[in-house]
């Protein structure tokens, strides 16, 4: 029945009865909810009703029971026909929500809008697509990333929405049409792609989602088509060496000016005349040049190239075609090394279109798409999600190779012109296992372990001098195309039958796709079965065969990544910091300590040390070192970046010399990895390398067979090559793309879990349909033909609405204002200068008055960003131009902001076990000599940049004396903690491990003072003693688990045969009571008895030390003469 509302805006839904309400809610209450509205239904007569629709309310026969089994069995054969014609996804995609079982009128699920809701019937408005404002909220609603909503509660919101009298409010199922037509509109739906294992998935195509990058305004002027020469720092990928590794011809092979279209390998013409030949497109000094040939027609027609040079793109005048309107077809002298022209790129775009390529990296990871700790693993890439075998997405991800021969066409919102793109993938960013996977390598755990070069052999090479020497190092690089051809051999080996020689050859190189294995094991079994039917067919002719079969057959026959040009997935899979350092050297270390060093009393200690810790100029989370401590088996990666930077300052009398070398040369790379720019790129990899061979040879003398047995300290001997290529390694951390696994999850909850992968896909197309609506992404009208954009309705939105923005993720670029100090809240009252620190230290000109009111500050901004509160450490410039170091003591904002420092002067000598910078409070002569204050007072703007200092507690030997009251729910309890009491306020290290603004100490500090030294001078002698000693712990290692198993085998059998004897002793009774013995006496029968009992407990103790037995339960002695027999049989058996 329909719903029928009130002059009050209430609707009531009436029962079957005419009463109020709904007959589904009976009991739901215990009382009748009071309505003020009259019940329209009240004076119906039901029965006239009825006979008016048609309908009779006449009691039906009853039927016989063979008539209703014909009518069930019809039934449900009509049930089976129509769920085999409905499309396998209907409109909803949620979990099944109890209102669905309501009456339709309840949700008005049933009721179409008016045709205003057709976007194809809007006119253009200020919401535009949408038909009103109140579609645009619900739309940005339903799409919040970290936010959603299931259909069960935006149907509650809508209902809501009704309630309160908002205009225009859809149902719900006219809502999902809406968003349905504006997904067809300017968005993009999943595609369904069958795997060549036969898995069916689904992705969303990411040439839309690049094309929807070139229609957005806030998105395509930021893009970069063109490799960068820099002389200055390094901080991207395309200025380092990865994209110059290109052709010029793989990259963006033209430039456009205006209307003019200019190629390379084609003649143009400068502004001065000259004629030139572009070869390339690269960035230098901001601006956008070309490496050319000079070219020149002589008297005679024919053309000649005379020179090289550098050229900047702003100079060129005329295109080639302008050349070739006006000196017709250019014929060159013979010899001259010139391409043909026009260039063949030409043809795949129009006269009028934009050529670019487009430099795209998927990451692909498993997550849990489930809510509970229980683990669903699901594999996604970028915004597609699958629950298959790890390399299977890229089947999906390979059809970038399509763009090579057939650009994608889309609309450039920074040139306002037409574009077509080419997609290019210069590296596969992952954690160690995928990247092994995309690598078409067999893992860790194979003889040769790595899957960027050939380093490895058997556990007993390994061990040698010679291979423990080189695998501190780079070994020789694998390649694509040496993947490519050992693939090649296997199938070939598949095809003659010989599987013994495709594992002898897997293992041998380390080489194993799924993929390709998929197509072995089908080759093999066929081979097989034809040798069977023909016993006397040649091996050769069955595998020329069997070559053409696999020939005809669809499908990739080896890993797709292998076919993308310019790809090599060996190398191009740079070493991941969050896995390989974080949860790989600094988890290696954390476990070692625990468990073969520190006692509960030493963990105390630390954990005392850890929270005493100055975490100013660190930039990490608050630290809950007790915490740490009792889970300490369960840190994941933000615990084990902060103990990286802090852990060398807290484990002086708690470990060994060679573990706090260990320690320290973690805390080394750490710092020199986490950097976010390189000024000199041969210099920051001189010194990188010296930090990485110390980490090794200090885990080699604290455990020499650990680089052996774990692959991920191996794989640091390949960060230098991965950097030179791709740039610094923080801009490929991964940690960027597991923050979004709370997004990928939360679509995976919301799914109905019969097509996760679909649902989560069309989730993702739609939440980036909203945001290129709202951005004013421009779209194609299918009725004007012209590139539209959002009304400025919808685009204010997430520009001006600031809860929006933050739920949206939109992030306004920060403005610096170096120098800004941010005051006090108001109810701190403002002091006269004369009561201030700064009036007793202050000695520049300008001084202000005694009586000028001045107010403390809260906060500075540092010329750097950094926000500074009193007490952090900073560097500055001081008044004569020359660094000062010191700690904030005072923030003043009153005519002008100003700053105090406590000064600290940096001492010429390193500290003698850190070998870092000291700082030292200035004594009486230095300050007398002018070469340092107690404390010095600057302009708040000459504050360059915070840093981590931590006092020297290894010197001053300070104590746990100091307490604090422990603070929960943010009141102070009756509990203290211990922290450590500094013996002293004068004596610090600059913290070098530490990651924030480690560049910047580096380049302030003299370089004596921060330059790297190696540990060991001849590293070939020292790997040649460790790898002795390695042989030698290993051999002690198999010699005990030798000695352990034959114990545990002799247990077993003396056992066994305790068993075997126990059980002989019953059969022997069984059959003797059988046979009607009996025993000489009394006595003798319960010795027996009693010697069973011992014999069984005896099995069953031993059982119990084995893990594989149980105790019986007390149970009558009836019952437990039947069993035992029964029981011993059993063990001696499994004996």
């Amino acid at each position: 029945m329909s719903a029928a509302h009130t002059a009050d805006g209430v609707v009531n839904y009436p029962n079957a009865s005419g009463a109020t309400g709904s007959s589904h809610f009976q009991g739901m209450f215990d009382s009748t909810v009071p309505m003020d509205t009259d019940n329209p239904y009240a004076e119906t007569n039901h029965s006239v009703l009825l006979e008016q629709l048609g309908q009779n309310d006449a009691p039906e026969a009853v039927s016989t029971p063979a008539e209703t089994r014909s009518f069930l069995q019809q039934e449900f054969q009509r049930m089976l026909e129509e769920a085999q014609r409905e499309d396998l996804f209907g409109e909803e995609e949620e979990e099944p929500f109890i209102g669905d079982d309501l009456p339709k009128a309840f949700d008005e699920e049933e009721e179409d809008d008016p045709e205003c809701w057709d976007p194809s019937l809007l006119e253009p408005s200020e919401y535009h697509p949408y038909p009103n404002k109140t579609a645009m909220l619900l739309d940005v609603m339903d799409n919040l990333p970290r936010c959603r909503f299931s259909s069960a509660q935006m149907s509650l919101v809508i209902h809501f929405a009704k309630q309160l009298g908002a205009p225009n409010v859809p149902s719900l199922k006219s809502f999902r049409k809406l968003q349905k037509n504006l997904g067809s509109l300017c968005g993009g739906a999943p595609t369904k792609v069958v795997s060549d294992l036969e898995n069916i998935f689904y992705v969303n195509d990411i040439r839309g989602s690049i094309a929807r990058d070139f229609e957005n305004p806030l998105v395509a002027p930021h893009m970069r088509f063109y490799p960068e020469e820099t002389t200055g720092p390094i901080s991207e990928t395309y200025q380092a060496e990865r994209w110059m590794e290109y052709s010029p011809a793989q990259l963006t092979p033209m430039f456009s000016k205006g209307h003019k279209c200019f190629w390379i390998e084609e003649v143009a013409q400068l502004r001065d005349g000259t004629f030139v030949i572009p070869h390339t497109w690269i960035t230098r000094h901001d601006r956008l040049t070309s490496d050319v040939h000079i070219v020149a027609p002589r008297p005679d027609g024919l053309w000649h190239v005379m020179g090289c040079r550098t050229i900047n793109a702003d100079d060129l005048e005329l295109d080639y075609n302008d050349v070739i309107a006006h000196f017709g077809d250019l014929n060159w002298v013979d010899g001259s090394e010139v391409a043909p022209m026009p260039n063949d790129m030409r043809k795949l775009v129009n006269d009028d279109e934009d050529l670019f390529v487009v430099m795209v990296s998927p990451w692909a990871d498993d997550v849990s798409g489930n809510k509970s700790k229980q683990y669903n693993k699901h594999m996604n890439i970028r915004n597609r999600e699958f629950a298959r075998e790890p390399l299977e997405p890229f089947d999906g991800f390979s059809d970038v190779k399509a763009t090579e021969r057939n650009p994608v066409r889309c609309y450039n919102a920074a040139t306002n012109r037409i574009s077509r793109f080419i997609i290019r993938a210069p590296g596969l960013p992952a954690d160690n296992p995928q990247q092994s996977e995309e690598a078409c390598h067999m893992g860790s755990n194979a003889n040769f372990p790595c899957r960027k070069c050939n380093w490895g052999g058997t556990k007993l090479e390994k061990e040698s001098d010679e291979t423990y020497h080189e695998c501190h190092f780079a070994g020789v690089a694998r390649d694509a195309e040496e993947i490519r051809q050992s693939l090649k051999q296997q199938l070939r080996f598949s095809m003659l039958g010989n599987a013994k020689a495709i594992t002898e050859h897997q293992r041998s190189t380390g080489t194993k796709d799924k993929t390709t294995q998929h197509w072995i094991d089908i080759l093999l079994e066929k081979a097989k079965t034809m040798k069977l039917a023909d016993s006397a067919r040649s091996d050769e002719d069955i595998a020329d065969e069997l070559e053409e079969w696999l020939k005809s057959q669809p499908g990739d026959k080896m890993n797709p990544l292998l076919e993308i040009l310019g790809l090599d997935p060996s190398q191009d899979t740079p070493v991941e910091l969050l896995h390989t350092i974080l949860l790989g050297v600094i988890k290696y270390i954390w476990h070692l300590l625990n468990t073969n060093q520190w006692s509960d009393e030493d963990r105390l200690l630390l954990a005392a040390r850890l929270q005493s810790t100055d975490l100013s100029g660190l930039t990490v989370p608050a630290l809950r070192a007790w915490y740490m401590m009792q889970y300490r088996n369960n840190l994941i990666g933000k615990h084990f970046k902060t103990l990286m930077q802090i852990l060398p300052f807290h484990v002086h009398a708690i470990s060994t010399p060679e573990q706090f070398t260990l320690i320290k040369a973690a805390g080394e790379l750490g710092a020199r990895l986490w950097v976010p720019e390189i000024h000199n790129m041969d210099e920051y990899l001189a010194e990188l390398k010296i930090a990485i061979a110390n980490l090794l040879d200090a885990f080699d003398k604290v455990d020499p067979l650990r680089i052996l047995l774990k692959i991920k300290l191996h794989l640091l001997a390949h960060i230098p090559d991965d950097i030179r290529h791709f740039g610094p390694l923080i801009r490929w951390a991964t940690e960027i793309y597991e923050a979004y696994n709370g997004v990928f999850r939360l679509n995976s909850i919301f799914s109905n879990r019969i097509a996760p992968s679909r649902d989560i896909a069309a989730k993702f197309a739609s939440m980036d349909r909203v945001k290129h609506i709202l951005s004013g992404g421009y779209w194609l009208d299918s009725r004007s033909k012209r590139w539209i954009q959002a009304g400025k309705g919808v685009r204010k939105v997430l520009l001006a609405d600031p809860i929006f923005q933050r739920h949206l993720g939109w992030v306004r670029p920060a403005k610096i204002e170096p120098g800004v100090v941010k005051p006090m809240p108001s109810r701190v009252l403002p002091v006269e200068w004369h009561t201030t620190k700064a009036a007793t230290f202050y000695t520049g000109n300008n001084r202000p008055s005694d009586g000028s009111r001045w107010r403390y500050g809260q906060v500075l901004t540092a010329e750097s960003g950094d926000k500074a509160t009193v007490g952090c450490w900073v560097f500055a410039t001081g008044a004569d131009g020359k660094t000062v170091i010191g700690r904030v003591s005072e923030l003043l904002v009153g005519e002008r902001p100003l700053v105090t420092l406590e000064q600290f002067i940096c001492s010429d000598r390193l500290h003698p076990q850190f070998d870092w910078p000291v700082l030292r409070r200035p004594n009486g002569a230095e300050i007398i000599a002018g070469r340092g204050q107690s404390h010095v007072v600057l302009e708040a703007k000459s504050i360059r940049f915070i840093c981590s200092v931590q006092h020297d507690c290894r010197m001053g030997n300070c104590k746990p004396n100091a307490v604090r009251p422990v603070v929960q729910e943010r009141e102070e309890t009756n509990r203290t903690m211990t922290l450590i009491q500094h013996s002293d306020d004068d004596h610090f290290v600059i913290n070098m491990a530490g990651l924030h603004n480690f560049v910047h100490v580096c380049r302030s500090l003299p370089r004596a003072l921060v330059r790297l030294k190696p540990l060991h001078a001849d590293r070939k002698e020292f790997h040649r003693k460790m790898a002795a000693l390695a042989r030698s712990t290993h051999t002690t290692k198999r010699a005990k688990t030798a000695q352990r198993r034959r114990e545990t085998a002799a247990a077993k059998r003396k056992g066994a045969e305790e068993a075997a004897a126990a059980a002989a002793e019953a059969e022997e009774a069984a059959r003797r009571a059988e046979e009607g013995e009996e025993d000489d006496s009394e006595q003798d029968q319960n010795e027996e008895e009693t010697g069973c009992r011992r014999s069984s407990r005896d099995v069953d103790t031993q059982e119990q030390e084995d893990g594989v037995g149980g105790e019986f339960e007390e149970e009558d002695a009836a019952e437990q003469t039947q069993e035992r027999p029964r029981k011993r049989r059993r063990v001696a058996n499994r004996g």
